[in-house]
């Protein structure tokens, strides 16, 4: 049982290794590609305009890239909080049913302790049913 985990958990790590991989190749590429794309941009409007004003269109042009590969995470919707599990309906008369089942077998301070579990359960589910 211990070995299948082991050997499920290490063939898990090596295909998120190989995905991490692949991801930063690919993006290792498209780095490089932007770069030749900016380094493009730059040559075809330099002769134009001039070094500095090239320069600075490159850079706008990033910024605006920048934002827009930014925008998805700033509009995204945030996650609704996660909801409480309802309590089962049927549990506080179970356990009522199952106490007065063993209540003739019990001592005298078990009784006391049976009724204080008892009264506890009633508190936590009139506060529990308060939305």
């Amino acid at each position: 049982m211990l070995g299948e985990l082991v050997a499920f958990a290490k063939a898990r790590a090596r295909r998120v290794a190989v995905s991490a991989a692949c991801v930063l190749t690919a993006g290792l590429f498209a780095v490089f590609a932007l770069i030749g794309l900016f380094a493009a941009l730059f040559y075809w409007i330099a002769p134009q305009l001039g070094p500095i004003a090239a320069a600075l269109i490159c850079a706008a042009a990033a910024i605006i890239l920048a934002i827009a590969a930014l925008l998805p995470l700033m509009f995204r919707r945030s996650r609704p909080p996660p909801q409480p599990a309802p309590a089962p309906e049927g549990a506080l008369p179970q356990l009522v049913a199952l106490m007065a089942k063993t209540a003739p077998n019990l001592a005298p301070r078990q009784l006391i302790v049976a009724a204080a579990i008892i009264g506890v359960a009633l508190i936590l589910s009139v506060r529990g049913n308060k939305k």
